[in-house]
């Protein structure tokens, strides 16, 4: 019988161990792409702000610039350039093309920031990734600045690359460019003359899990293997 129990007792304190260790699982893929609305309209999701027109962003970008993006005016959804890719040669179909003005794909364009928002809900990330394609007229980055930026950190290989007629695709690694929370990837499109804008598709890709919480009951059960183990002994 005393054995039974300290069998029970023990198989108890188990149980409250792994329920009060455990964290849930949160892996997340948060799909991203220009032309979140209809032709013609704002971008729900993407905010800018405009650089010179004809040449590139004037020195370094500074958290000044991101902070400007953060907070500008909405993207504008465009009809594209008859020079541009169309979105239906695009691999996300569902993407658009987006300038800073609505006439953005037949006028004078302008070098520019662009910002979409996402979120993360994981605590401990063990894993993450930005998969991306894009075509741009003309380039994203400069011989000075990354073209794509998680937090502000630029992505290594993306100065001055891109075309209009064409699709550039990168997988990056950006685990250690995340936070919990809300986080912002951003573009810098670089005019160098004539008509400008950006269509984008980009999936986030995460593995991880939310932070250990104690399971409720977990109290309860460490204090009945407690008791079982106690009344073992007595016995």
């Amino acid at each position: 019988m005393t054995t039974r129990l300290h069998t029970l007792g023990a198989c108890i304190f188990a149980l409250a161990v792994l329920g009060a260790a455990r964290g849930a699982t949160a892996d997340q893929i948060i799909d991203l792409r220009s032309g979140n609305g209809t032709v013609g309209g704002a971008d729900s999701q993407i905010t800018f702000v405009a650089g010179p027109a004809n040449s590139a962003w004037v020195g370094a970008l500074t958290p000044a610039d991101f902070a400007a993006a953060d907070a500008g005016a909405a993207a504008r959804i465009v009809t594209p350039n008859g020079a541009w890719l169309s979105p239906a040669g695009f691999p996300d179909p569902a993407a658009r093309w987006i300038s800073i003005s609505s006439v953005g794909g037949v006028t004078e364009g302008s070098t520019a920031l662009f910002a979409i928002d996402f979120t993360i809900t994981d605590t401990l990330l063990t894993a993450a990734s930005l998969s991306v394609s894009y075509s741009v007229d003309n380039r994203i980055g400069d011989p000075v600045n990354a073209g794509i930026f998680v937090n502000g950190a630029g992505l290594s290989g993306t100065g001055f690359t891109g075309n209009f007629n064409t699709v550039t695709s990168g997988t990056f690694d950006i685990l250690s460019l995340l936070t919990t929370g809300t986080n912002t990837l951003y573009f810098l499109e670089t005019d160098v003359g004539g008509p400008a804008g950006l269509m984008f598709t980009a999936t986030i890709t995460t593995e991880g899990s939310v932070a250990a919480v104690p399971a409720p009951g977990a109290g309860f059960l460490f204090g009945l293997g407690a008791a079982v183990l106690a009344l073992g002994r007595r016995r």
